[in-house]
């Protein structure tokens, strides 16, 4: 249930007391309060809240971050459907982009004006994944940056590229990274099936189309097939249509099926996607829309001598080297909707809904 629930809250601090933990003061005076979303427990619900809340102080090797755009994740509406009181006080969302506004006095590769957005991971900077990086998720496992101003380490930003708007460089951090690593190697000849039209997904089919793979897409919607067909792909299955669509993908492939399947949807595709594989094919799961508890059949691997990897979003370097190769390719985030921070409601309807393709954006 998405309880929907707004308000104010007036709180004053004093501007001297702001700037002793800013060791590196902004350009221009902060205010002492400024907007806010956070989770609360309304009855035995958890439902959010615009307030206005003082500014975060930044500790030494932090930054303060004036924010100008938000985007949605699914996992928004997830954590308003998670029992009430895991997540009373915290701030969500995982993905912002805005500008560097004050540095802690031990930052010293971050300016004051940067353009900048957050990692999804605070602590996975570079190297292989640990489990241990799930302790620190912003705005799932630690406060996320639903506010007009943010303080992160300065670890934990990364440059906007000059060409990306904050609106574009705001649907990076979590859906566009997950594509990038989910369809790294990709060469030309490669066949990749892409579940779905939402932010993994549209990404995943520019990142393949642009590395040379034919892509195949599946929707429900024609208007959306129509869509992906105009950003590159070469295929594209209505499931509504034909249910048996990994039959389809055979058809489309001559009998050799999809060198990599992109698994957005979870539980009830896990069985399709693996009868889609070709011969040593990749089966990569990114999303549990249906649920994360399905099961991947092991003789469909075995049979093909396929492999099933999980891809959990990226490091701080692959958020890089991404940014590289959308700004070399010239690839551009697909934003469905804008929607101002008031209206964070209908934003969570239109994600809830799944009546988009690629990105929902607010603004503050």
């Amino acid at each position: 249930m998405l309880a929907m629930q707004h308000s104010k809250v007036s709180s004053v601090v004093s501007a001297v007391g702001l700037f002793v933990s800013l060791t590196a003061a902004a350009e221009s005076p902060l205010p002492a309060t400024a907007r806010k979303i956070i989770i609360e427990t309304v009855g035995e619900h958890s439902a959010w809240k615009l307030l206005h809340a003082p500014l975060p102080p930044i500790r030494a090797d932090q930054v303060l971050i004036k924010v100008h755009a938000l985007s949605l994740n699914r996992s928004e509406v997830v954590k308003l459907e998670r029992p009430a009181g895991q997540n009373d006080g915290k701030s969500p969302v995982s993905d912002a982009a805005g500008e560097v506004v004050a540095v802690g006095r031990e930052v010293s590769n971050v300016r004051i004006g940067a353009r900048v957005t957050n990692t999804y991971f605070k602590n996975w900077i570079d190297g292989p994944y640990t489990e241990k990086y799930v302790d620190a998720i912003h705005g799932w496992t630690i406060e996320g940056v639903a506010a007009e101003y943010i303080a992160l380490d300065a670890a934990a930003v990364v440059p906007i590229p000059p060409e990306f708007s904050y609106e574009e460089a705001a649907t990076l951090p979590t859906a566009a990274l997950t594509a990038w690593n989910a369809t790294l190697g990709r060469t030309k000849g490669d066949v990749v099936l892409v579940q779905g039209t939402g932010g993994v997904s549209t990404f995943a089919l520019q990142f393949a189309h642009a590395m040379g793979a034919h892509v195949i897409v599946t929707s429900s919607s024609d208007d959306k097939l129509a869509h992906a067909k105009a950003l590159g792909a070469n295929d594209v299955i209505n499931y509504r249509r034909e249910p048996a669509w990994s039959e389809r993908v055979l058809q489309l492939t001559n009998g050799r099926g999809a060198d990599l399947v992109i698994d957005v949807v979870g539980k009830s595709t896990l069985e399709q996607s693996t009868s889609s594989l070709a011969d040593a094919g990749t089966l990569a799961i990114v999303g549990g829309i249906t649920g994360y508890d399905g099961n991947v059949p092991a003789w469909g691997l075995l049979k093909k001598s396929a492999t099933a990897r999980g891809v959990f979003v990226g490091s701080r370097a692959d958020y890089l080297r991404m940014n590289a190769f959308m700004v070399d390719h010239k690839l551009r985030p697909l934003i469905d909707r804008t929607y101002p921070i008031e209206q964070y409601a209908e934003a969570l309807q239109l994600m809830a809904a799944g009546n988009f393709m690629g990105k929902i954006v607010l603004t503050f």
